[in-house]
This record gives C-alpha cells, structure tokens and sequence, in this order.
C-alpha cells in the first residue's frame, strides 16, 4: 500500500514538472501537430511520437511519461554536449559519416528489394536447377507386419501370396491373426523381420519368421530414399524464399554495374604488396 501511494506521488510530482517545462516554453501548439514537449528550440511533435513509439495509444500514463521524461533528459544532454563542442571531434564526425552513410546505403537499396517480385515460372526454374537443396534427407518406408496364430496358417498364407509384388498394402484375410502398419517410417519398424530399411525387397512378402515370441512376416510397400528430391509442393514456400534471394542478388548486381558505368572511377594509389599481385 504504502508502495503504491509512493509511486502515485512520483508521478503526480513528474506530471507537474513535465507541465512546467511545457507551460515554461511558450510554443505554439497547433492542431494538426502539436508540440507534446521542447527543450529550448527543440520540439517533440506528436508526429514524431507516433513515428517512433507507433503503441503510443496503448501506453497508460506513467508509460508515456516515462517516455517523455527519457526524451527530456537525453536532449538535454545533447544540447549540452553541442554546446561543449562535441560534434566538433574529428573522431566522432568520421563515425556519424560512417554511419548516415551505411543507413542512406541500406535504406535506398531496401527500396528496391521491396518492389522487387518473383514469378511462378521463376520459382519453378530455382527448383529445378537446385534440387540438391530440396533432398529429402530420410529413406522413409511404408509397409505392414503380418502376425499368424500358427505354422499352417503361415504356410498356407506365403504359398498363396508369395509371387504377388505389392503396391499397396495387404488386404485382410482370413489367415492373418494381426496385421500392424506402419506409415513414412524412418527406421525400422522391426529389426528382426526388416535389419534395414535400405536394403529390404520392395514390394516382396518376406519369408515366415518367429521374432519377438510371434510369428510373422513383413512387407514393405513403397519406399523414399533420402537422395529423392522433395515434390516442389512441399517445398514452395521455401523455394520462394531462396528464389527471392537469389534474384534479389542478381538485380542489384546488375544496378551496381550500371550505376558504377555512368560514374568515373579511378583508382591511382598502389595499395596491393608486391607479394599479393
């Protein structure tokens, strides 16, 4: 309680000071954008608020004090830094250089990345000539384990299904006690009756087996190597993205020849070691 009713009071005491120093700058606040805060000819518009804190509506009021304090302080500072001759160090002027020129680099080529578009048949050109980046990485396989309550009941069922070549998997039948299946699996789903899901017969009923205390047999159904290239569906929204960068790349590639092209350029200063040439 006590804690609260000390902060009320802060803020109540910086509420009037913020006042103050508004009241004491005498600007003209207009409607169309008004001065929310000065410090001597330094104005803070709302514009310029909203600019830079865009939740400025959603702030309660010790929020947007806080920031008005900060903004307060910090150009306070500064004019007294500028007063003192600060921006008069040749070292700080060589980094505000640096700086306003990377900023004016990055923002004036962001404007065209911003426009720049990729189209269908571009995409579908990226994927095809880099189909090494859309592997599938995992040999998935799928296929069912088929359990029989007895020795008969396996051979009678293996004599019948023997010379089939599956596609799809077994139907049920009467022989079969159990049948499990496995759906897209990247290992084996038994070791015994399937050491590896590399080397196994597609499509081929594997020989009767006792493993684990039951008696089965196995067939696997399809299979999709690592090495096989991702269907282009399921990778869309990852070839558009890697499509935009590289065309992102050739295009300004492209305007940095043409913009060095229409400016002379001279280079006069041997700057390379006798050992680098």
């Amino acid at each position: 309680m006590h804690a609260n009713k000390k902060m009320n009071i802060i803020l109540t005491v910086l509420g009037l000071v913020s006042l103050a120093l508004l009241a004491a700058c005498d600007v003209p606040f207009t409607k169309e954008d008004p001065v929310v805060v000065s410090v001597g000819d330094a104005k803070l518009r709302e514009s310029d608020i909203r600019r830079v804190a865009p939740e400025w509506d959603s702030w309660g009021d010790r929020e947007k004090l806080t920031f008005l304090e900060h903004w307060i302080d910090e150009e306070t500072i500064y004019q007294e830094a500028v007063a003192n001759g600060v921006l008069k160090d040749e070292t700080l002027q060589a980094q505000i250089q640096r700086t306003e020129r990377k900023m004016t680099v990055d923002h004036f080529l962001q404007s065209f990345a911003d426009t720049m578009m990729v189209g269908d048949a571009e995409k579908l050109d990226y994927y095809q000539a880099h189909q090494e980046l859309f592997l599938r990485g995992q040999t998935m396989v799928t296929g069912a384990l088929l359990y029989f309550k007895d020795w008969q009941s396996a051979d009678l069922y293996y004599k019948g299904h023997k010379k089939l070549v599956y596609d799809s998997l077994p139907a049920e039948h009467y022989l079969v006690k159990r049948m499990e299946v496995f759906d897209s699996a990247t290992v084996t789903p038994d070791s015994c009756m399937i050491p590896s899901i590399k080397d196994v017969e597609l499509g081929k009923l594997s020989v009767m087996k006792v493993c684990g205390g039951a008696l089965k047999m196995a067939v696997v159904v399809s299979r999709l190597d690592s090495a096989d290239v991702l269907p282009y569906a399921e990778v869309a929204e990852d070839v558009a993205e890697r499509a935009w960068v590289e065309h992102q790349k050739a295009v300004l590639s492209n305007l940095k020849k043409e913009w060095k092209k229409a400016r002379p350029i001279f280079s006069q200063m041997n700057v390379f070691s006798e050992k680098d040439k």
